[in-house]
């Protein structure tokens, strides 16, 4: 009988990591594009001279693609 509650509770810490691991990938996906939108828009910035309207709206790119992967995923 111990052994049937030992399996329960690797199996609950099993899925308890893959819980975390799948949380940090969500919020590392939502940075990572974060991040390269908000530098492609500051790319352009420069090479445009649009006085930070392409940092902007690659941030809010950024953060509607991450948002909607959180979402999307949460579901």
């Amino acid at each position: 009988m111990p052994d049937s509650e030992d399996d329960n509770d690797e199996r609950n810490d099993s899925r308890l990591v893959a819980s975390w691991v799948r949380q940090y990938t969500l919020v590392f996906e939502f940075l990572a594009a974060l991040a390269l939108l908000g530098y492609l828009g500051h790319r352009l910035d420069q090479h445009y001279g649009w006085q930070r309207w392409g940092l902007l709206t690659g941030l809010l790119v950024g953060m509607t693609i991450g948002l909607y992967r959180m979402i999307r995923e949460s579901r």
